[in-house]
């Protein structure tokens, strides 16, 4: 038997997720999260989601999710 893996719909994203969307260093990309939830208002226990994170960054969520999915 063979798996036949679909695209993930992904919609929260991780400091990895972050560092491997934008290049940048790991800790880097902690920072970039910590000002996103800052941003949003949120608490440290919540999560960014695409959308959050293509709103700050101006980056379009169809771009993330295809760089997610690949």
């Amino acid at each position: 038997m063979s798996k036949k893996y679909s695209a993930t719909h992904r919609v929260v994203l991780y400091c990895k997720d972050i560092s491997l969307i934008t290049g940048r260093k790991y800790r880097a990309a902690r920072n970039l999260y910590l000002a996103i939830l800052k941003a949003f208002d949120k608490q440290p226990r919540q999560f960014v989601t695409l959308q959050e994170f293509s709103l700050y960054t101006g980056i379009q969520e169809e771009l993330i999710l295809k760089y997610l999915n690949s």
